[in-house]
């Protein structure tokens, strides 16, 4: 157990997109997210339903210290993993690492869907996605460049569009997927660029592989982000991972979904 009671002493973390409150244990051990409203109290369930999954299959990731609900806030504590984040890279380091990320996913993706009871199937991301357009919660401010001054209602009609294409892609090539696999999210050790783990799993499930090569190129490609990387590492991650001819519909189509989380 932790004492949650000392969570608010630790140190604040501002890196990240969620919408929870995220602290860091001075010593680096442990991190604590803290939900004080109904729709990121329900992000942070989901969150600790998949970290402990995830480490109970043995593969590398935190595992769940602590969990306190009350009234008005949620609280989940969870173990730190080792390493570096992929984003953290020199670019020295990158051309040798990414034979090392492309493992790891496809580590995690050869994971059996069988046994993964959480599910990213377009039935439900879809349906998210219409929910996020009805509600206004959809950040326009934040599309990828290429969708700017776009509508959510425009951004849902391509995405209903083109539902019935992956769809019929998706059948055939389930995985387990992270989710949200962007460079931020995968750890190597700094030294060695041995992979440590994954972290943020709050979406993760059985999708189409493409969600995560999608997103994991789609963050490498990102060079005000991440420069050392580019479009040239994000080909060389794909050919890696087992992929040379990438399929672009796919990768647009779940890009675009992505917008809507």
């Amino acid at each position: 157990m932790v004492d949650c009671a000392a969570v608010d002493q630790w140190e604040d973390v501002t890196r990240g997109a969620t919408r929870a409150e995220v602290r860091r244990r001075r010593d680096g051990a442990a991190y604590a997210k803290t939900a004080r409203d109904p729709l990121t109290r329900a992000e942070l369930v989901a969150e600790r339903d998949r970290v402990a999954w995830l480490a109970g299959t043995g593969f590398p990731a935190p595992t769940v210290l602590d969990w306190v609900e009350g009234a008005e806030s949620a609280t989940l504590v969870t173990s730190a993993v080792p390493g570096v984040p992929a984003s953290d890279l020199r670019p020295a380091r990158v051309g040798d690492a990414l034979p090392r990320l492309a493992g790891l996913l496809r580590d995690l993706h050869d994971l059996p869907v069988a046994d993964c009871p959480f599910d990213r199937r377009l039935a439900v991301t879809v349906a998210a996605a219409e929910r996020a357009a009805a509600s206004g919660s959809v950040d326009l401010d934040n599309l990828d460049p290429d969708r700017h001054g776009r509508t959510a209602e425009n951004l849902l009609a391509e995405v209903v569009a083109g539902r019935s294409r992956a769809e019929a892609a998706e059948a055939h090539d389930l995985v387990v997927c992270h989710g949200d696999a962007c460079l931020p999210n995968l750890l190597l050790d700094p030294q060695t660029l041995t992979p440590t783990g994954v972290v943020d799993l709050g979406r993760l499930g059985v999708a189409d592989r493409y969600l995560d090569l999608a997103l994991l190129t789609r963050s490498m490609s990102t060079t005000d982000l991440n420069p050392q990387y580019g479009a040239e590492a994000a080909a060389a991650f794909m050919a890696a991972y087992g992929v040379g001819d990438p399929d672009e519909s796919r990768l647009t189509y779940y890009r675009l979904l992505d917008e809507f989380c």
